[in-house]
């Protein structure tokens, strides 16, 4: 009888114990479900970035073959949301980003300048390989070339941008004292900067005076280099005179 009432007690407190076991699990479970429910409601942090080619495309995918979502302009802060992704066949690396109209996407992170500060050029600079006289390179910034800063130190800031007489996006160290941060500098030096480009001078003289007219943009620092512009424009844009110019006639028949 005795070995029967142990059993039963053995038995009782196997189950008692089987039954806290699994109460734990599923509080644990529970804990777990709760802790990833709350991590998926935390998005990660971003970090702004600076677009430095204009018209830079966003896609769906980190490719250049990924559907086109939209573009971006020069100078254009964006969130990037720290995933990054180096396409397997062009090598191309891409950063996810993110537009203040909420649209995100793809984009190639060459023509990006991660936590940089944009800015535009009061005046044509040297560029430099260090924040040394000494680095000094045969490159130049010219005036409303339009960069991202990405450092400072003491009066020297490095940056990132394409310059006006360059090709690529390029990096270098320039004197703080030759860039304008003020976002009406910045939004008129893109503008001229896309008149100037027009194919022909009559073309530029239009878009020139366009932006210079644009009220919102009349208290630019670049203002009176724009006009200047304007007058040498207008001052080689001569109608040429038919009597100048020879006619070769049709051969007769």
């Amino acid at each position: 009888k005795m070995k029967k009432v142990f059993i039963a007690i053995v038995l009782i407190s196997s189950l008692f114990t089987a039954c806290k076991e699994t109460a734990k699990s599923k509080e644990s479970e529970k804990n777990i479900t709760e802790n990833a429910e709350q991590a998926e409601k935390v998005k990660a942090p971003t970090t702004s970035a600076i677009c430095l080619l204009d018209k830079l495309s966003i896609r769906e995918t980190p490719s250049s073959k990924g559907k086109w979502i939209t573009s971006m302009s020069l100078g254009e802060k964006v969130a990037f949301t720290g995933e990054e992704i180096t396409d397997s066949k062009s090598k191309k690396q891409y950063y996810k980003v993110k537009l203040t109209d909420g649209k995100e996407g793809w984009a190639r992170a060459t023509f990006l300048a991660v936590n940089g500060k944009v800015g535009a050029m009061l005046e044509a600079a040297s560029v430099y390989k260090r924040p040394d006289l000494l680095t000094k390179t045969e490159k130049k910034y010219s005036v409303m070339d339009i960069i991202a800063v990405t450092e400072i130190q003491g009066d020297w800031m490095k940056v990132k941008g394409k310059r006006a007489e360059g090709e690529y996006v390029e990096e270098g160290w320039i004197k703080s004292s030759n860039i304008t941060n003020d976002e009406i500098d910045i939004a008129t030096a893109k503008f001229a900067s896309s008149a100037i480009k027009k194919s022909t001078m009559t073309e530029r003289i239009k878009a020139l005076q366009e932006v210079i007219g644009n009220p919102d943009l009349s208290s630019s620092k670049f203002v009176n280099i724009i006009e200047g512009k304007i007058k040498d424009y207008e001052s080689r844009n001569k109608e040429i005179d038919v009597k100048d110019v020879k006619v070769e006639e049709e051969p007769k028949s």
